[in-house]
């Protein structure tokens, strides 16, 4: 009988940007869409009466979720836990405190009714090893997890105090490295092994969010470190575009998938042209030669992001121009961003026309004019009644090297401003 295995990944319910209250419940509408995109997958996994929802990390935007958050997600996962089936969750860089010795946001997981485990350090699962295999319906199952490497963890080694960014990131990845060949070379060859971790692959395609959050000196690994011989799927979260990184290979029959299953919803504009959503995977045993995975991409019905962009430079009538380009987008339920460019000397945009043809947008993030280079030095006051928003979008027209980080730099300043307000509450 195939071994059926929901994996998902990332999470990151805190997100608020470009949200809105809701009045009927109280909440954000933005994480409304993560619980909406979120019971989607549950919904399919309890259908499909699988026999492990694996998740791969990243459940919060930080490591210090709201109870409102927590709650969010405890609710949504219960189905599951109701349904019987084991729920086996590694630790991603966002669930991961700060300070060496605090528990992860997600540590609470592993205290609730129902076969939840939750993986802080990289654990083999097997006959043997303390816990032994993963226990489901279909059999028991080999678990190779790999979460999010805690620097602080390691520097608070004697040994390790002192060395360079560049060594601890040598440090982790041979650790890593020989503790996965240690796991599979010790396997049960008769039992479905399966890796889930936290990570970076080497050449993986980012969808565009990541870029700003990758960490200097983070430890990647390849394809080879991670598909081990005799390991019949690697579940992999942090990047948020879904791929398998060993497609070739395994179309070949000469290793398993390697899979970012991607996240569920959109983080920013830069991630609009993703698919968002989960991955089902059989594992059969009684494929040729061996074990056989199979796996299938399932989308969640993740909000549109849709930026829309117009160059009005040559038009009679920048407006219409504007206009014009709204009308061949699709921006229903969306959340859109409209850019323009027009020239000093031409009409101004009339931004409240442009604001009445977004009204089937769920939520307009911005309307705004692009300025070049010269009227960016020449705009750079910033007044006591200045939105912070606002601020924050000056700066960063001021600097050309900043732009692609525009959205990203907005967010960070909004969510921090939340956490003062929420503080000092």
């Amino acid at each position: 009988m195939p071994l059926k295995i929901l994996h998902c990944a990332d999470l990151h319910l805190g997100y608020e940007t470009h949200g809105r209250l809701d009045p009927a419940t109280g909440l954000n509408t933005r994480l409304l869409d993560f619980r909406r995109s979120f019971d989607v997958l549950v919904d399919r996994a309890v259908a499909d009466d699988v026999d492990l929802f694996l998740f791969a990390g990243d459940a919060y935007r930080t490591a210090d979720p709201t109870p409102t958050q927590q709650r969010q997600f405890a609710e949504a996962l219960r189905p599951v836990l109701d349904a019987g089936i084991p729920v086996a969750m590694v630790v991603g860089n966002h669930d991961h405190p700060v300070s060496f010795g605090k528990a992860s946001s997600v540590d609470i997981f592993g205290v609730l009714d129902g076969a939840v485990d939750v993986f802080a350090q990289p654990t083999f699962r097997a006959e043997g090893e303390p816990g032994g295999p993963i226990q489901t319906k279909a059999g028991p199952l080999q678990l190779v997890a790999l979460p999010w490497p805690i620097r602080s963890k390691i520097l608070a080694r004697d040994e390790y105090r002192g060395k360079t960014p560049h060594e601890i990131r040598e440090t982790i990845e041979s650790y890593y490295t020989a503790f996965v060949q240690q796991c599979a070379a010790e396997a049960d060859p008769a039992v479905p092994l399966v890796v889930c971790a936290h990570l970076t692959v080497q050449g993986s395609e980012l969808s565009g969010s990541e870029r700003a959050s990758l960490i200097a000196h983070e430890p990647t690994f390849t394809v080879a470190q991670l598909a081990q011989p005799g390991v019949d799927y690697v579940a992999l979260g942090h990047i948020h575009r879904f791929q398998d990184r060993n497609a070739q290979a395994h179309a070949a029959g000469e290793g398993p998938p390697v899979v970012y299953s991607s996240s569920i919803e959109r983080i920013s504009f830069k991630e609009h042209d993703a698919e968002k959503g989960f991955v089902l995977v059989d594992i059969d045993p009684a494929g040729a030669p061996g074990r056989r995975t199979t796996f299938e991409f399932v989308p969640t019905p993740a909000r549109r992001f849709v930026p829309i962009a117009v160059d009005a430079t040559e038009a009679p009538d920048p407006t219409a121009a504007v206009l014009a380009e709204i009308a061949r987008h699709d921006i229903a339920d969306a959340v859109v961003r409209v850019r323009y460019r027009v020239g000093e000397e031409q009409p101004a945009v009339d931004e409240a026309a442009v604001r009445a043809a977004l009204a089937d947008a769920d939520t307009i993030a911005a309307v705004e004019r692009e300025l070049d280079a010269v009227e960016r030095r020449q705009r750079t006051v910033v007044r006591t009644d200045t939105s912070l928003k606002e601020a924050v979008e000056r700066y960063v027209d001021q600097h050309e090297t900043l732009a692609k980080l525009k959205d990203d730099l907005v967010a960070a300043a909004l969510e921090i401003e939340r956490e003062v307000d929420a503080a000092g509450a």
